[in-house]
């Protein structure tokens, strides 16, 4: 190659060819400095490969298909009362507290029953203001009985007679109630840095403190349960950065395994073998996540307001729009409509139930869906 330069350039000495001949030994050169810094690796800092924390973060989601709208199956639940507080859905019924007169706290409990369009009030005792975290099956009712002040008592009501017991006053923050069959199962903050799992048999009136927790360690979302097991994450801080590490705890074994992600997990829940949970690089935990069998999550969706997980999917709010998420199909549907606004309220078995927040004046409305997919 040199040769033969060497005789062009001797059979044209003009001041062209020298400057094409230094401009392409310049750039000759420049090739060879931009190729040893940056590509030897010994001009940059070294690139670490990416870990998994890295991934998990990664702004990416994995609903790739199209979403599926069946808004159209959405109902509206025909309640004449203009405040609903805590909606919780059974089957035909749907349970709630509401004002009297649409004055003072929440002291009226009043079932909805679905197929009839038709509404009753349910008698209880209130000893404070409000009835609230509202949960129920066919054979018993729970709710707090809640002083606007802090504290209250959890309360559980026998269907079949009409019998009220109260379970267990607190004082601090309100539990989170979560039925595993007839057994309640809740978190108690006991004091400024003790907080305890209890599993009461409503059918027995027995009650067991399954945990207790000492420390500076914080419960992260409450508790909750698919049936076979109850699920908690417990917060922790390593090197100023705080983390969490989820439990799971086998009803008929007590067996505890552990999930650490080495991150921040909030209210994780699991069905068909699947461990959801909220998480956020920092701030309010908006990022949707999913484990398949405890192994590494995997992003579903980002900014999303909250979530719950029914029989086989997470029900979801994202701009106010209510989405369901099939975990086997990997198949996203869009439940309400597109001239409203929803926020989710809760999910049981196959039932999504949601908030239509379109208009915030002082009637609440209430919607739902029996959610089934191909």
């Amino acid at each position: 190659m040199k040769k033969s330069y060497s005789i062009r350039l001797k059979r044209r000495k003009n001041n062209t060819w020298k400057i094409v001949l230094i401009a392409a030994v310049a750039a000759a050169v420049i090739f060879a400095l931009v190729y040893f810094l940056f590509f030897s690796g010994r001009g940059r800092k070294e690139e670490k490969p990416l870990d998994v924390i890295s991934i998990i973060d990664i702004d990416s989601t994995a609903v790739t298909a199209e979403t599926t709208d069946i808004s159209e199956r959405q109902n509206e639940a025909r309640i004449r009362s203009n405040s609903i507080n805590y909606p919780y859905a059974f089957e035909n019924e749907i349970i709630y507290s509401s004002r009297r007169n649409g004055k003072g706290g929440f002291k009226r409990l009043i079932i909805y029953t679905i197929d009839k369009a038709s509404e009753k009030e349910y008698t209880v005792s209130v000893k404070y203001n409000n009835i609230n975290g509202l949960v129920m099956n066919s054979d018993y009712i729970a709710f707090l009985d809640s002083s606007e002040t802090g504290g209250g008592r959890i309360c559980v009501v026998d269907r079949s007679t009409g019998e009220q017991k109260s379970v267990k006053d607190y004082a601090y923050a309100m539990p989170k109630l979560v039925l595993v069959g007839n057994k309640l199962v809740f978190m108690q903050q006991a004091g400024t840095s003790t907080d305890r799992l209890y599993i009461y048999d409503m059918d027995t009136g027995e009650s067991v403190c399954a945990k207790v927790f000492e420390g500076t360690v914080g419960l992260n979302g409450g508790v909750s349960a698919d049936g076979n097991s109850i699920m908690y994450s417990v917060l922790y801080y390593e090197d100023d950065v705080l983390k969490s590490h989820i439990t799971e705890i086998d009803l008929s074994t007590g067996t505890e395994t552990s999930y650490d992600w080495e991150r921040y997990a909030y209210a994780p829940q699991k069905n068909s073998g699947r461990i959801v949970f909220l998480s956020s690089a920092s701030g309010v935990p908006d990022d949707l996540y999913i484990s398949e069998n405890g192994e590494t999550p995997y992003l579903l969706e980002s900014d999303v307001t909250n979530m719950q997980v029914g029989e086989g999917f997470v029900a979801y709010t994202k701009d106010d729009v209510i989405y369901a998420y099939v975990f086997q199909t990997g198949r996203r549907y869009k439940l309400s409509k597109d001239i409203s606004k929803g926020l989710l309220q809760m999910v049981n078995g196959n039932i999504v139930l949601w908030y239509d927040v379109t208009s915030y004046l002082d009637v609440d409305a209430i919607k739902y869906m029996d959610f089934r997919w191909e």
